[in-house]
């Protein structure tokens, strides 16, 4: 999405000051900040307050001469609405343009095939759309499965769910809904939450690794997501001798350390072992269920992460030593769910670099559990709210 008009760039330049750059701005602080007049500097103010993108707070003193009038997002007029796949269901949010969620649903899968998916996917949308009553910005954020293109909005496959043919995401969405959609990865948009939401101001360069059925995540690069390429963390390839991997490569990070190749292990060690995972006799095997066991101690689940565990530190090692990020975050399913498997995987990762970047590095369990990825897809939309409520440009 891009508008060039110069009206559209000075709208969206003051509001990215006021609600990034500077903290509850008065106009003539925006003026001096993006170096406009302050005659036109108050006229794009306006504007925003009319659109309902910023609203005045209480004027206040600040040195000498009249008292300013401070401009913050307007957390009443706009929401964003955005879903995404988590664990076997589509996740909905709606949040205000502060990210504050103010709906959330869920509605699980009955079926993997990409039709009933879909199908389940959109009508969630559109009861969502319909039955909430707040002002909806006109575009809906998808964190979908598998490698997405951010150019078109297509799956090009998603090995986790045994998809190999490209699915035209974007542009079914809006041939059925009228609405535009802004599609993309589900753990990149789980990955935009954590960076928007989970505190991290400090640091310009992170990686997010979402582990789940699929492994993927976002990388950022002086604050900036990198977004505009294929990137395919989950199929770094750990041991080109390893399993299969849905992709065709042998040894990739997720057939290695998804939820399926957890799932795989536990069960080949309990066929053999009598005993093993005796606290799960009877019940389905399931990463969720394995987490819970080793946060409790249980050292047959432990051994299970342990297992998974060894990849993901040497993918994570490997990235930090061609990004050499200020943080590393891990999240998604699995990753929410263990902080035993995010220890292990700290641990090991230490081991395999130097001193100097493990002290200055953390790594870091994910915050946003499992409406993340949705939140994410919400953001999305956030981020590009200037140019769904102004296609026409802005003007008065």
């Amino acid at each position: 999405m891009q508008n060039d008009d110069l009206e559209f760039l000075n709208c969206r330049n003051m509001l990215q000051a006021i609600e990034v750059d500077l903290e509850t701005p008065s106009r003539a602080q925006v003026a001096q900040h993006l170096g406009l007049s302050r005659t036109a500097a108050s006229a794009i103010a306006q504007k925003l307050i009319k659109a309902g993108l910023v609203t005045e707070l209480e004027s206040v003193r600040r040195g000498r001469g009249r008292p300013g009038t401070p401009l913050a997002l307007d957390g009443h007029t706009w929401h964003a609405l955005g879903s995404a796949f988590y664990s076997g269901a589509w996740n909905f949010v709606v949040i205000n343009l502060l990210g504050k969620v103010v709906e959330s649903r869920s509605i699980a899968i009955t079926a993997t095939d990409p039709s009933s998916v879909i199908d389940t996917l959109i009508t969630g949308l559109l009861s969502i759309k319909e039955s909430i009553p707040y002002k909806l910005i006109p575009g809906f954020g998808i964190g979908a499965p598998g490698l997405v293109d951010n150019r078109s909005g297509s799956i090009f496959r998603a090995d986790d769910l045994g998809w190999q043919t490209i699915i035209p995401l974007k542009e079914i969405i809006e041939t059925r809904t009228g609405i535009p959609a802004l599609v993309m990865n589900r753990y990149r948009a789980n990955g935009l939450a954590e960076i928007k939401f989970g505190n991290h101001n400090r640091s310009h360069n992170i990686i997010y690794l979402g582990i789940g059925t699929g492994i993927s995540g976002s990388i950022y690069l002086d604050q900036v997501l990198m977004n505009s390429t294929n990137y395919r963390l989950g199929h770094i390839v750990i041991d080109p001798h390893g399993p299969l991997c849905g992709c065709g490569q042998k040894g990739c990070l997720q057939a290695m350390a998804g939820e399926g190749a957890l799932i795989s292990y536990a069960e080949q060690r309990k066929a053999q072992e009598p005993g093993f995972l005796q606290k799960l006799d009877g019940q389905q095997i399931t990463g969720a269920a394995i987490a819970a066991l080793a946060g409790s101690g249980d050292q047959d689940a432990r051994s299970c992460l342990d297992q998974i565990a060894e990849p993901l530190a040497i993918a994570i090692a490997t990235l930090t030593n061609a990004i050499a990020p200020d943080e590393i975050i891990i999240g998604g399913p699995l990753g929410d769910l263990s902080s035993y498997l995010v220890d292990r995987v700290r641990t090991l990762v230490y081991d395999r670099i130097l001193d100097w970047q493990s002290a200055q590095m953390p790594i870091l369990k994910g915050s946003q559990g499992p409406f993340g990825p949705a939140i994410g897809a919400a953001t999305y939309v956030l981020n590009n709210k200037m140019e769904l409520l102004f296609t026409q440009g802005c003007s008065s």
